[in-house]
């Protein structure tokens, strides 16, 4: 067995192998991943359990999180509105000029006529600025109304959202998807889905989402980072949340201990939890009910760890 200082992450090793030393451990076999602590002990370490609550989630589908530059975006909205406002005066002016020309003649029919083709090209480019959100940014996007386009990208400069494109391997799970997670870090932040993308990734065959990821996390989504992600599904499954000081890191995997009878505590493998502001959401392994070791679980895997013979609790 490892002893090295590596195999346990925030843990105080060294103080805990001291109390083992005075007080003295029982040690299940290596094949029986686990460990008998008396209750004198269990105080010394502050060994303190939950018992767990089922809890229900989406599905998810495994996706990678492109973060996208929104300078394009800023940019394209910026001369739309210059387009919008260049329209609305030109469309006025030619107004005018048909007023003036016909009450009295003091402006020139001619003069009209420019008056009305600069109105009319002034409302095509508004047209072609407007097409082009869709084409660059997909209908989610072009669907949105101006303020609340004025709205994300004040947001996106804020550093309070970012925008994603989320991909999966032939498109699984795109269709429909509502909400999308991201992984920041040991968290997760969930998106919503704006609608799909018009730029495609050809190595997963994946058209893509577009994703708006806002809250105090976004401001870690720097432009062209990579993520991975988890699209939410609409078939719920159950499991339950293992606090993360529940939780040990022991060569390359995620453990959590559970009382058992006789002041034994079996350390337990953490399969495919998906990370959550509580902690990882676990669908397997666990059951509602299980007392896990919530405080002190760097102590007992210490313990563990120090194969100290019994000398009595």
């Amino acid at each position: 067995m490892l002893r090295s200082r590596s195999a346990v992450v925030g843990v105080g090793l060294a103080g805990a192998l001291t109390l083992l030393l005075v007080s003295g451990v029982a040690r299940s076999a290596e094949a029986d991943a686990g460990i008998t602590v008396g209750a004198p002990l269990q105080r010394r370490l502050g060994v303190k359990t939950e018992a767990l609550a089922a809890e229900k989630r989406k599905s998810q589908i495994d996706a990678f999180a492109k973060v996208l530059d929104p300078g394009p975006l800023a940019q394209l909205d910026s001369d739309l509105m210059t387009a919008i406002a260049a329209a609305a005066a030109s469309r006025a002016e030619a107004a005018r000029s048909r007023l003036l020309n016909a009450s009295g003649g003091s402006v020139a029919a001619k003069d009209v006529e420019a008056a009305v083709a600069q109105a009319t090209a002034d409302a095509l480019k508004v047209a072609q600025l407007r097409r082009r959100l869709g084409l660059e940014w997909g209908p989610g996007v072009a669907r949105m109304s101006d303020v609340r386009r004025a709205g994300l990208i004040r947001t996106l400069a804020a550093g309070r959202a970012a925008l994603v494109h989320v991909d999966t391997p032939s498109n699984a799970g795109q269709a429909g998807a509502r909400t999308v997670k991201v992984d920041v870090g040991a968290d997760s932040v969930s998106g919503v889905v704006l609608g799909p993308a018009r730029v495609a990734e050809p190595r997963l065959q994946s058209s893509g989402l577009i994703v708006e990821v806002a809250g105090p996390s976004a401001v870690l989504l720097s432009v062209g980072l990579t993520q991975s992600a988890h699209i939410e599904t609409g078939d719920p499954r159950t499991g339950v949340i293992l606090k993360r000081s529940a939780l040990v890191r022991y060569r390359g995997q995620t453990w959590a201990y559970v009382r058992r009878p006789g002041d034994r505590f079996e350390r337990r493998l953490v399969e495919d939890g998906v990370a959550e502001e509580a902690g990882l959401f676990v669908p397997k392994g666990f059951a509602a009910g299980d007392e896990v070791v919530v405080e002190g679980a760097g102590g007992l895997f210490a313990a563990e760890l120090s194969r100290i013979p019994d000398q009595g609790r």
